[in-house]
């Protein structure tokens, strides 16, 4: 983990540039984990004929066997990633219009 120290010993505007710049090569690789994550989620949908968070109310049949509890596992995983990567988007939008908007008005 980089210390945030170091941080202090770069000039503001280049600090900034190398987060934007570092924001716009990250963003579609987030973009492409979020599709992924979207289809896998989809997929157990399809797959169970349930979403999650109703099965989560329902809770698991009593007869439910192995294969559906693995995937019970890896679903919750993949909607964990699916939320986690949108709200990590959205901050990464945020700073780069942040960014955008700092640049026009200089």
């Amino acid at each position: 983990m980089i210390s945030l120290s170091v941080t202090d010993e770069i000039p503001r505007e280049e600090l900034e540039s190398i987060l934007h710049q570092g924001a716009l090569l990250r963003l579609p690789f987030l973009e492409g984990k979020l599709n992924q994550a979207t289809a896998r989620v989809k997929d157990f949908e399809e797959k169970h004929n349930i979403t999650l968070p109703k099965l989560k109310q329902q809770g698991l049949p009593a007869n439910a066997g192995y294969e559906l509890h693995e995937d019970f596992i890896e679903w919750e995983y993949w909607v964990d990633a699916r939320e986690t990567l949108r709200s990590t988007i959205l901050k990464v939008r945020q700073l780069l219009r942040s960014r955008e908007g700092e640049l026009r008005a200089s």
